[in-house]
């Protein structure tokens, strides 16, 4: 079984593509379910049902560790059935107090995500300024790792807490809890903040692709301001490539991406599981690779 953090993401879409792919070569079964929204109880008491009914294995996107190690990996621990994850881990601390919790995390590097991102928006606007991130759940591990890749990315010191060139602004980061049309509201406002105060924010970063899977929402949103990020006064930098990310790159309605794979999460979350089925030893952690893109660029993404 294989479970995302909603079904409704696009992103969770290529997820399955490689999950049936892997599991048609193998000869097995790909259950993907998910909840409709990022609810980590709904996604609890998902895992908790197919448990009951039978499952050989589990893959799972994790939006809160405290939520699922309190029900159901205990039940998958006690049914002995595999656990991995793909795209977000369990957090440090649920691993600290149960490294057997999984056998692998399949999935990007999200410390070295958030980095490229931090690097991207240096890149493009090598003089600094103020930025502020956009995120989705507060919890979800994988997102916490990314946003401190991006301070790293964007030369924060650890000791300090500071950059010599950057300042975040004071309501930032800003929680979407992984809903397209909330995290689209919130960049809605940044940008009308650009707007009437141009010299409060420079850079908006989104780890994510949450906003831009509202495509025509999305355009509706970001044209008005079209002259802003010609001219690179504001910068619009995203994490994840899909292809309806691309198109509006294309279209010159964001500066750059840094993007996953997460259909090769799909297909190693098969493959994994089947290998520890028949015995093998598996990697603890299988890293993804990533692609970057940019506006302008040609090729635009390498």
């Amino acid at each position: 079984m294989v479970v995302p953090k909603t079904v409704t993401n696009p992103f969770f879409d290529d997820v399955e593509k490689g999950c049936l792919q892997a599991a048609a070569e193998l000869d097995v079964e790909c259950v993907y379910i998910g909840p409709e929204e990022a609810d980590a109880r709904y996604q609890d008491q998902i895992i908790s049902q197919q448990i009951e009914q039978g499952l050989d294995g589990i893959s799972v996107s994790v939006i809160n560790s405290r939520v699922l190690t309190h029900r159901s990996m205990q039940l998958a621990k006690q049914n002995q059935i595999p656990v991995v994850t793909f795209d977000s881990d369990f957090s440090e601390k649920a691993l600290a107090a149960d490294p057997k919790l999984r056998h692998s995390y399949i999935g990007t590097d999200n410390f070295q995500f958030g980095f490229q991102l931090g690097r991207l928006t240096q890149a493009l606007k090598p003089q600094g300024g103020s930025f502020c991130i956009i995120t989705g759940h507060k919890g979800a591990a994988n997102l916490v790792e990314r946003i401190s890749g991006v301070y790293a990315g964007l030369g924060f010191n650890n000791n300090s807490g500071k950059s010599d060139l950057w300042e975040e602004l004071s309501r930032c980061p800003i929680y979407s809890d992984d809903e397209a049309q909330r995290s689209l509201n919130n960049l809605d406002r940044m940008l009308r903040l650009h707007q009437y105060e141009p010299k409060l924010l420079d850079v908006i970063i989104t780890v994510g692709a949450w906003p831009q899977t509202l495509e025509f929402k999305y355009s509706d949103v970001v044209s008005p301001h079209s002259d802003s990020l010609a001219s690179k006064r504001l910068l619009l930098i995203f994490g994840d490539t899909l292809e309806v990310q691309k198109r509006l790159l294309a279209q010159g309605l964001a500066h750059g991406n840094v993007g996953q794979s997460p259909y090769d999460m799909g297909y190693q979350s098969i493959y994994t599981l089947y290998s520890i089925h028949q015995g093998k030893a598996v990697e603890p952690l299988i890293h993804t690779k990533l692609e970057r893109c940019v506006f302008g660029q040609i090729p635009m993404c390498q």
